[in-house]
Protein backbone atom coordinates (compact mmCIF):
# COMPACT_ATOMS: atom_id res chain seq x y z
CA UNK A 1 0.00 0.00 0.00
CA UNK A 2 1.24 3.45 -0.91
CA UNK A 3 1.05 5.35 2.39
CA UNK A 4 2.62 2.63 4.59
CA UNK A 5 5.38 2.26 1.99
CA UNK A 6 6.08 5.98 2.18
CA UNK A 7 6.09 5.94 6.00
CA UNK A 8 8.59 3.07 5.94
CA UNK A 9 10.72 4.57 3.17
CA UNK A 10 10.93 8.04 4.75
CA UNK A 11 10.95 6.65 8.31
CA UNK A 12 8.17 9.06 9.18
CA UNK A 13 7.47 9.19 12.89
CA UNK A 14 5.29 11.49 15.05
CA UNK A 15 7.18 14.00 17.19
CA UNK A 16 5.69 12.58 20.39
CA UNK A 17 7.21 9.13 19.72
CA UNK A 18 10.75 9.44 21.07
CA UNK A 19 11.11 5.64 21.21
CA UNK A 20 10.26 5.24 17.50
CA UNK A 21 7.55 2.71 18.38
CA UNK A 22 5.39 3.90 15.49
CA UNK A 23 8.04 3.15 12.86
CA UNK A 24 9.19 -0.18 14.30
CA UNK A 25 5.62 -1.44 14.71
CA UNK A 26 4.78 -0.62 11.10
CA UNK A 27 7.93 -2.29 9.77
CA UNK A 28 7.32 -5.44 11.83
CA UNK A 29 3.68 -5.66 10.77
CA UNK A 30 4.66 -5.12 7.12
CA UNK A 31 7.19 -7.96 7.29
CA UNK A 32 4.59 -10.17 8.97
CA UNK A 33 2.03 -9.46 6.26
CA UNK A 34 4.49 -10.11 3.43
CA UNK A 35 5.49 -13.38 5.09
CA UNK A 36 1.83 -14.33 5.46
CA UNK A 37 1.21 -13.64 1.77
CA UNK A 38 4.17 -15.85 0.83
CA UNK A 39 2.77 -18.61 3.05
CA UNK A 40 -0.66 -18.26 1.42
CA UNK A 41 0.86 -18.83 -2.02
CA UNK A 42 2.03 -22.29 -0.90
CA UNK A 43 -1.18 -23.41 0.85
CA UNK A 44 -3.25 -25.84 -1.20
CA UNK A 45 -6.09 -26.53 1.24
CA UNK A 46 -8.90 -24.04 0.51
CA UNK A 47 -10.05 -23.65 4.14
CA UNK A 48 -6.52 -23.09 5.40
CA UNK A 49 -5.81 -20.72 2.53
CA UNK A 50 -8.93 -18.75 3.44
CA UNK A 51 -7.72 -18.40 7.04
CA UNK A 52 -4.28 -17.21 5.95
CA UNK A 53 -5.86 -14.78 3.49
CA UNK A 54 -8.09 -13.38 6.27
CA UNK A 55 -4.99 -12.85 8.41
CA UNK A 56 -3.06 -10.98 5.72
CA UNK A 57 -6.16 -8.88 4.93
CA UNK A 58 -6.52 -7.96 8.61
CA UNK A 59 -2.85 -7.03 8.74
CA UNK A 60 -3.34 -4.84 5.66
CA UNK A 61 -6.16 -2.93 7.35
CA UNK A 62 -4.06 -2.46 10.48
CA UNK A 63 -1.04 -1.32 8.45
CA UNK A 64 -3.14 1.16 6.49
CA UNK A 65 -4.47 2.65 9.74
CA UNK A 66 -1.05 4.05 10.64
CA UNK A 67 -1.47 7.01 8.30
CA UNK A 68 -4.95 7.60 9.69
CA UNK A 69 -3.59 7.82 13.22
CA UNK A 70 -1.19 10.58 12.18
CA UNK A 71 -4.19 12.66 11.18
CA UNK A 72 -6.45 11.65 14.09
CA UNK A 73 -6.58 14.36 16.75
CA UNK A 74 -7.26 11.94 19.61
CA UNK A 75 -4.71 9.38 18.49
CA UNK A 76 -1.58 8.60 20.46
CA UNK A 77 0.48 9.05 17.28
CA UNK A 78 -1.22 12.24 16.06
CA UNK A 79 1.05 14.56 14.05
CA UNK A 80 -0.62 16.70 11.36
CA UNK A 81 2.68 17.80 9.82
CA UNK A 82 3.81 14.23 9.28
CA UNK A 83 0.38 13.25 7.92
CA UNK A 84 0.68 16.08 5.41
CA UNK A 85 4.18 14.91 4.52
CA UNK A 86 2.81 11.45 3.71
CA UNK A 87 0.12 12.80 1.37
CA UNK A 88 2.51 15.19 -0.38
CA UNK A 89 5.00 12.40 -0.94
CA UNK A 90 2.17 10.18 -2.15
CA UNK A 91 1.19 12.76 -4.74
CA UNK A 92 4.79 12.91 -5.95
CA UNK A 93 4.99 9.11 -6.24
CA UNK A 94 1.68 8.90 -8.10
CA UNK A 95 2.85 11.69 -10.38
CA UNK A 96 5.99 9.66 -11.16
CA UNK A 97 3.92 6.54 -11.92
CA UNK A 98 1.56 8.51 -14.16
CA UNK A 99 4.42 10.15 -16.05
CA UNK A 100 6.22 6.83 -16.58
CA UNK A 101 3.09 5.11 -17.90
CA UNK A 102 2.26 8.01 -20.21
CA UNK A 103 5.84 8.31 -21.48
CA UNK A 104 5.80 4.62 -22.41
CA UNK A 105 2.54 4.92 -24.37
CA UNK A 106 0.04 3.81 -21.71
CA UNK A 107 -3.35 5.46 -21.17
CA UNK A 108 -4.25 6.50 -17.61
CA UNK A 109 -7.86 5.77 -16.66
CA UNK A 110 -8.26 5.91 -12.87
CA UNK A 111 -5.84 6.86 -10.09
CA UNK A 112 -6.13 6.82 -6.31
CA UNK A 113 -3.99 5.72 -3.38
CA UNK A 114 -5.07 2.10 -3.92
CA UNK A 115 -3.61 1.86 -7.39
CA UNK A 116 -3.35 3.07 -10.95
CA UNK A 117 -5.62 1.67 -13.66
CA UNK A 118 -4.37 2.11 -17.19
CA UNK A 119 -4.60 0.74 -20.71
CA UNK A 120 -1.16 -0.67 -21.61
CA UNK A 121 0.73 0.46 -24.72
CA UNK A 122 -0.01 -1.27 -28.00
CA UNK A 123 3.17 -3.35 -27.81
CA UNK A 124 2.26 -4.73 -24.36
CA UNK A 125 -0.27 -7.56 -24.64
CA UNK A 126 -0.76 -10.60 -22.43
CA UNK A 127 -0.12 -11.18 -18.74
CA UNK A 128 3.60 -11.93 -18.97
CA UNK A 129 4.22 -8.87 -21.11
CA UNK A 130 2.21 -6.76 -18.66
CA UNK A 131 4.20 -8.05 -15.69
CA UNK A 132 7.44 -7.08 -17.42
CA UNK A 133 6.01 -3.66 -18.18
CA UNK A 134 5.06 -3.10 -14.52
CA UNK A 135 8.52 -4.31 -13.46
CA UNK A 136 10.09 -1.63 -15.70
CA UNK A 137 7.81 0.98 -14.14
CA UNK A 138 8.80 -0.22 -10.67
CA UNK A 139 12.49 0.06 -11.45
CA UNK A 140 11.96 3.75 -12.23
CA UNK A 141 10.38 4.44 -8.83
CA UNK A 142 12.15 5.84 -5.73
CA UNK A 143 13.89 3.33 -3.47
CA UNK A 144 11.52 1.11 -1.43
CA UNK A 145 8.55 1.98 -3.65
CA UNK A 146 7.69 -1.24 -5.49
CA UNK A 147 4.93 -1.72 -8.02
CA UNK A 148 3.13 -4.99 -8.68
CA UNK A 149 0.50 -6.07 -11.16
CA UNK A 150 -2.55 -6.02 -8.89
CA UNK A 151 -5.06 -7.27 -11.42
CA UNK A 152 -6.00 -7.58 -15.09
CA UNK A 153 -9.41 -6.56 -16.36
CA UNK A 154 -11.18 -6.67 -19.68
CA UNK A 155 -13.03 -3.40 -19.10
CA UNK A 156 -13.36 -0.63 -16.55
CA UNK A 157 -16.21 1.80 -16.06
CA UNK A 158 -14.87 4.93 -14.40
CA UNK A 159 -17.90 6.67 -12.88
CA UNK A 160 -16.59 9.22 -10.39
CA UNK A 161 -13.45 9.63 -8.32
CA UNK A 162 -12.93 6.39 -6.40
CA UNK A 163 -16.14 4.97 -7.90
CA UNK A 164 -15.62 2.47 -10.68
CA UNK A 165 -16.51 -1.01 -11.88
CA UNK A 166 -14.13 -3.67 -13.18
CA UNK A 167 -15.09 -6.48 -15.54
CA UNK A 168 -12.71 -9.39 -15.07
CA UNK A 169 -11.68 -11.78 -17.82
CA UNK A 170 -13.86 -14.47 -16.20
CA UNK A 171 -16.79 -12.03 -16.72
CA UNK A 172 -17.26 -11.41 -12.99
CA UNK A 173 -17.86 -7.83 -11.91
CA UNK A 174 -16.18 -5.86 -9.14
CA UNK A 175 -17.84 -2.59 -8.10
CA UNK A 176 -15.99 0.00 -6.00
CA UNK A 177 -17.33 3.14 -4.36
CA UNK A 178 -20.44 4.18 -2.44
CA UNK A 179 -21.76 6.33 -5.31
CA UNK A 180 -22.42 3.13 -7.21
CA UNK A 181 -23.22 0.57 -4.52
CA UNK A 182 -23.66 1.34 -0.83
CA UNK A 183 -24.70 -0.70 2.19
CA UNK A 184 -27.34 1.98 2.84
CA UNK A 185 -29.14 0.93 -0.36
CA UNK A 186 -31.96 -1.58 -0.31
CA UNK A 187 -31.03 -5.02 -1.59
CA UNK A 188 -33.18 -4.69 -4.72
CA UNK A 189 -31.32 -1.45 -5.48
CA UNK A 190 -27.86 -2.94 -4.97
CA UNK A 191 -28.71 -5.85 -7.25
CA UNK A 192 -30.33 -3.57 -9.81
CA UNK A 193 -27.36 -1.18 -10.03
CA UNK A 194 -24.94 -4.11 -10.17
CA UNK A 195 -26.75 -5.72 -13.11
CA UNK A 196 -27.17 -2.35 -14.84
CA UNK A 197 -23.39 -1.84 -14.69
CA UNK A 198 -22.86 -5.35 -16.06
CA UNK A 199 -25.22 -4.62 -18.96
CA UNK A 200 -23.53 -1.29 -19.62
CA UNK A 201 -20.04 -2.80 -19.67
CA UNK A 202 -21.25 -5.48 -22.05
CA UNK A 203 -23.07 -2.84 -24.13
CA UNK A 204 -26.32 -4.75 -23.67
CA UNK A 205 -28.85 -1.93 -24.07
CA UNK A 206 -31.75 -4.37 -24.48
CA UNK A 207 -30.76 -6.04 -21.20
CA UNK A 208 -30.59 -2.66 -19.46
CA UNK A 209 -34.16 -1.90 -20.52
CA UNK A 210 -35.40 -5.36 -19.52
CA UNK A 211 -33.87 -4.95 -16.05
CA UNK A 212 -35.80 -1.74 -15.49
CA UNK A 213 -39.10 -3.01 -16.90
CA UNK A 214 -39.02 -6.32 -15.00
CA UNK A 215 -38.11 -4.74 -11.66
CA UNK A 216 -40.74 -2.06 -12.07
CA UNK A 217 -43.33 -4.75 -12.74
CA UNK A 218 -42.21 -6.77 -9.71
CA UNK A 219 -42.59 -3.71 -7.47
CA UNK A 220 -46.05 -2.92 -8.87
CA UNK A 221 -47.23 -6.49 -8.40
CA UNK A 222 -45.76 -6.90 -4.87
CA UNK A 223 -43.48 -9.71 -6.06
CA UNK A 224 -40.50 -8.64 -3.96
CA UNK A 225 -39.86 -10.16 -0.56
CA UNK A 226 -39.57 -7.82 2.39
CA UNK A 227 -35.83 -8.49 2.60
CA UNK A 228 -35.45 -6.99 -0.89
CA UNK A 229 -36.63 -3.51 0.14
CA UNK A 230 -35.62 -3.53 3.79
CA UNK A 231 -33.24 -0.96 5.24
CA UNK A 232 -31.02 -1.98 8.15
CA UNK A 233 -29.41 0.57 10.45
CA UNK A 234 -27.26 0.38 13.56
CA UNK A 235 -28.41 2.28 16.63
CA UNK A 236 -25.37 4.34 17.63
CA UNK A 237 -26.87 6.01 20.70
CA UNK A 238 -29.18 4.85 23.46
CA UNK A 239 -32.90 5.48 23.03
CA UNK A 240 -32.76 7.84 26.00
CA UNK A 241 -30.05 9.98 24.38
CA UNK A 242 -31.99 10.03 21.11
CA UNK A 243 -35.26 11.07 22.77
CA UNK A 244 -33.53 13.82 24.75
CA UNK A 245 -31.72 15.25 21.74
CA UNK A 246 -34.92 15.26 19.67
CA UNK A 247 -36.70 17.06 22.50
CA UNK A 248 -33.89 19.63 22.67
CA UNK A 249 -33.94 20.13 18.91
CA UNK A 250 -30.41 18.77 18.45
CA UNK A 251 -31.41 16.08 15.95
CA UNK A 252 -34.26 15.11 13.67
CA UNK A 253 -36.56 12.18 14.21
CA UNK A 254 -35.48 9.08 12.29
CA UNK A 255 -37.28 5.88 11.34
CA UNK A 256 -34.93 3.45 13.08
CA UNK A 257 -35.07 5.13 16.50
CA UNK A 258 -38.80 5.87 16.32
CA UNK A 259 -39.47 2.20 15.57
CA UNK A 260 -37.22 1.12 18.41
CA UNK A 261 -39.14 3.40 20.80
CA UNK A 262 -42.53 2.21 19.55
CA UNK A 263 -41.55 -1.45 19.84
CA UNK A 264 -40.86 -1.03 23.59
CA UNK A 265 -38.05 -3.55 23.20
CA UNK A 266 -34.80 -2.96 25.13
CA UNK A 267 -32.65 -1.90 22.16
CA UNK A 268 -29.07 -1.01 23.05
CA UNK A 269 -26.38 0.96 21.19
CA UNK A 270 -24.75 -1.22 18.56
CA UNK A 271 -27.88 -3.25 17.80
CA UNK A 272 -29.33 -3.28 14.30
CA UNK A 273 -32.91 -2.59 13.34
CA UNK A 274 -34.53 -3.48 10.00
CA UNK A 275 -37.56 -1.75 8.58
CA UNK A 276 -39.49 -0.88 5.43
CA UNK A 277 -41.86 1.88 4.33
CA UNK A 278 -45.62 1.56 3.95
CA UNK A 279 -48.22 4.02 2.60
CA UNK A 280 -49.49 5.11 -0.79
CA UNK A 281 -47.59 8.35 -1.49
CA UNK A 282 -44.13 8.55 -3.12
CA UNK A 283 -42.97 11.43 -0.92
CA UNK A 284 -43.12 10.42 2.72
CA UNK A 285 -41.67 11.20 6.11
CA UNK A 286 -39.75 8.06 6.87
CA UNK A 287 -40.34 8.03 10.61
CA UNK A 288 -44.12 8.25 10.06
CA UNK A 289 -44.37 5.52 7.42
CA UNK A 290 -41.88 2.95 8.65
CA UNK A 291 -42.62 -0.54 9.92
CA UNK A 292 -40.47 -3.27 11.42
CA UNK A 293 -39.63 -6.15 9.10
CA UNK A 294 -41.61 -8.60 11.24
CA UNK A 295 -44.77 -6.53 10.65
CA UNK A 296 -44.74 -7.36 6.93
CA UNK A 297 -47.35 -9.99 5.98
CA UNK A 298 -46.54 -11.97 2.77
CA UNK A 299 -50.22 -12.60 2.00
CA UNK A 300 -51.15 -8.96 2.54
CA UNK A 301 -48.06 -6.94 1.50
CA UNK A 302 -48.30 -3.26 2.36
CA UNK A 303 -44.98 -1.85 1.17
CA UNK A 304 -45.23 1.62 -0.35
CA UNK A 305 -45.27 0.89 -4.08
CA UNK A 306 -45.17 4.54 -5.28
CA UNK A 307 -42.22 5.23 -2.95
CA UNK A 308 -40.20 2.23 -4.17
CA UNK A 309 -40.98 3.07 -7.80
CA UNK A 310 -39.59 6.53 -7.10
CA UNK A 311 -36.50 4.93 -5.60
CA UNK A 312 -36.11 2.78 -8.72
CA UNK A 313 -36.12 5.88 -10.92
CA UNK A 314 -33.62 7.60 -8.62
CA UNK A 315 -31.22 4.68 -8.91
CA UNK A 316 -31.73 4.60 -12.68
CA UNK A 317 -30.54 8.23 -12.87
CA UNK A 318 -27.06 7.03 -11.93
CA UNK A 319 -26.79 6.06 -15.60
CA UNK A 320 -28.29 9.24 -17.05
CA UNK A 321 -24.91 10.63 -18.12
CA UNK A 322 -24.24 7.68 -20.40
CA UNK A 323 -27.09 8.47 -22.80
CA UNK A 324 -28.80 11.35 -24.52
CA UNK A 325 -31.95 12.48 -22.65
CA UNK A 326 -34.15 10.91 -25.32
CA UNK A 327 -32.34 7.55 -25.22
CA UNK A 328 -32.28 7.54 -21.43
CA UNK A 329 -36.06 8.01 -21.30
CA UNK A 330 -36.51 5.17 -23.82
CA UNK A 331 -34.34 2.74 -21.85
CA UNK A 332 -35.69 3.53 -18.38
CA UNK A 333 -39.38 3.61 -19.20
CA UNK A 334 -42.08 0.91 -19.15
CA UNK A 335 -43.25 -0.67 -22.38
CA UNK A 336 -46.51 1.22 -22.72
CA UNK A 337 -47.33 2.43 -26.23
CA UNK A 338 -44.32 1.45 -28.30
CA UNK A 339 -42.10 -1.63 -28.28
CA UNK A 340 -38.56 -0.89 -27.18
CA UNK A 341 -35.74 -1.12 -29.71
CA UNK A 342 -32.04 -0.61 -28.86
CA UNK A 343 -31.30 0.36 -32.47
CA UNK A 344 -29.30 3.58 -32.83
CA UNK A 345 -28.81 3.99 -29.06
CA UNK A 346 -25.19 4.81 -28.36
CA UNK A 347 -23.32 4.98 -25.05
CA UNK A 348 -21.93 8.47 -24.51
CA UNK A 349 -18.34 8.78 -23.33
CA UNK A 350 -16.73 11.87 -21.89
CA UNK A 351 -13.18 12.37 -20.69
CA UNK A 352 -12.78 14.57 -17.62
CA UNK A 353 -9.40 16.23 -17.31
CA UNK A 354 -7.52 17.05 -14.13
CA UNK A 355 -7.87 20.56 -12.71
CA UNK A 356 -5.13 22.31 -10.78
CA UNK A 357 -7.36 22.75 -7.72
CA UNK A 358 -7.94 19.04 -7.30
CA UNK A 359 -5.58 16.85 -5.25
CA UNK A 360 -3.35 14.96 -7.64
CA UNK A 361 -4.00 11.57 -6.05
CA UNK A 362 -7.68 11.84 -6.92
CA UNK A 363 -7.40 13.89 -10.05
CA UNK A 364 -7.61 11.39 -12.88
CA UNK A 365 -11.25 10.44 -13.30
CA UNK A 366 -12.72 9.52 -16.66
CA UNK A 367 -16.37 10.06 -15.97
CA UNK A 368 -18.41 8.58 -17.38
CA UNK A 369 -16.35 6.35 -19.64
CA UNK A 370 -16.02 2.68 -20.48
CA UNK A 371 -12.50 1.61 -21.35
CA UNK A 372 -11.59 -1.64 -23.05
CA UNK A 373 -8.41 -3.44 -22.09
CA UNK A 374 -7.45 -3.56 -25.76
CA UNK A 375 -8.28 0.08 -26.46
CA UNK A 376 -5.47 2.09 -28.07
Amino acid sequence: SLYPSIINKEEICPKSDSLKVFTSLLKDLTKLRLGTKRTMANVADLDERSKVDALQSSLKILINSFYGYLGYSRGLFNDYEQADRVTRTGQEVLGSIINEISARGGKIVEVDTDGVYFVPPLNVRGEESEKKFVAKLSSAMPKNINLILGGRYEKILSYKKKNYALLRYDHKLEVKGSSLVSRAMERFARDYVHFCIDSLLNENIEGLHRLYVNLRKDILEHKLHVRDFTKTETLRDSLEVYAREVEEGKRNRTASYELALRSRRPFRPGEKISYYFSGTEPNIKGFENSKLVEEWIPNAPDENVPYYLRRLDEYSKKFEAFFTPQDFRKIFSPDDLFEFSPANIQIITQEVKRTEEEPEEESFGIEPKIWLAEEA
